[in-house]
């Protein structure tokens, strides 16, 4: 039996739901999960750990770089190696590029164990990282044995870095579809809805003035918190729509599930997501979609035009313009919201899973389907 060990930050739902997934699914395998951390201060996350084994949490100090823009979290491990030694994996999955992963490939290369470097990232949401970064990246991506992106514009990454592109395997970040799944019939309201943070990085100070120049009966739903709430609420009264816009906190569990199926349209303004799993649950809720050029999983999951727009949030009168155009016409978006649903399920996790196992089976010398 293979043994192969996920190394990655914290255990986000999506992910301790995957992995959950591959352990049941693949019996063959034995997969160990290290998580950096317990989590994060602004991740509010309910995770279910039940169904998960062979996880290790490692004893780690956080570094938490304040910004406007959106905090930062660096975890410094403790032992990571010793665990590793304690573990004996055959095949590390490195996942990003952070001080837990620069330890454990240190590790790996002194132990001749192969490793696959696995990230999320992209180069739009990489594109100010700094020289140490850079130079890390560079370090990962010339030792690794393969490559596994979570999206086409990760893999975009891995080759600029230095990645060979035979030795790339896509396995799309995910949600677990199932719980999300819901068909959708009526259209016949005017409700946007967005389900983020509330931060610069997400763009709703962007979204604000556009949706001011569309049609009134348009309402605006808010799910999140964060420290942009009073700017927010403040832009909103300066630009006279205060009365179209709900702000309802964090919402999470079937009380989310239960906003997306009310709603016409899912919008995200983002200023940059290496993803943006919130498309994918709405997609699942049969929702059309406007994101943002900055959703670097958009042009994943949004085809232009059949299910959604791509547009771009600093253009505030052409994103006025799409927000009204997909409302024009009820029939046209109820079919944008069939399609949605129906290309939610190329993410599922039995899809998802083919990737990531590709690249074990390359590593291994085992047969790739």
């Amino acid at each position: 039996m293979i043994k192969a060990v996920f190394i990655t930050n914290i255990p986000s739902p999506y992910r301790v739901d995957f992995f959950a997934y591959l352990q049941k699914h693949y019996p063959e395998y034995e997969f160990h999960i290290i998580f950096s951390g317990a989590g994060m201060e602004n991740r509010k996350w309910s995770v279910e750990l039940a169904e998960l084994s062979h996880y290790h949490f490692l004893k780690s100090k956080t570094l938490i770089i304040r910004k406007r823009f959106d905090d930062r979290y660096v975890f410094l491990p403790v032992g990571v190696e010793k665990l590793l030694a304690e573990i004996k994996p055959d095949l590390v999955f490195a996942m990003e590029y952070n001080p837990t992963i620069l330890r454990a490939v240190h590790w790996c290369r002194k132990k001749r164990i192969p490793f696959i470097s696995w990230t999320d990232g992209t180069l739009n949401s990489e594109r100010n990282i700094g020289k140490v970064q850079r130079l890390s990246r560079s370090y990962i991506i010339k030792r690794a044995a393969a490559f596994v992106a979570s999206s086409t514009a990760s893999k975009q990454a891995q080759i600029a870095y230095g990645a060979d592109e035979k030795k790339c395997f896509l396995s799309y970040l995910t949600v677990d579809i199932q719980k999300y799944l819901r068909e959708k019939e009526d259209y016949s309201g005017r409700e946007l809805l967005y389900v983020g943070s509330l931060i610069q990085r997400k763009g709703l100070d962007l979204l604000l003035p556009a949706l001011a120049e569309t049609s009134e009966d348009i309402h605006l739903t808010i799910v999140g918190e964060g420290q942009e709430r009073e700017l927010l609420t403040e832009q909103a009264g300066k630009l006279g729509i205060t009365d179209r816009i709900r702000f309802l906190g964090y919402v999470e569990g079937e009380p989310l599930r239960e906003l997306y199926h009310n709603a016409d349209v899912f919008i995200l303004p983002t200023r940059e997501d290496c993803f943006g799993l919130v498309i994918l649950e709405a997609m699942c809720a049969s929702l059309p979609v406007i994101s943002s050029k900055y959703a670097d999983g958009a042009f994943d999951l949004v085809a232009e035009g059949e299910n959604g727009y791509i547009v771009d949030p600093e253009d505030t009168h052409a994103f006025a313009e799409k927000i009204d155009q997909i409302f024009a016409d009820e029939n046209r978006l109820k079919e944008m919201g069939t399609r949605s649903y129906e290309r939610a399920h190329a993410f599922a996790f039995e899809e998802v899973a083919k990737g990531c196992i590709d690249a074990l089976c390359y590593v291994m010398g085992k047969a790739v389907r």
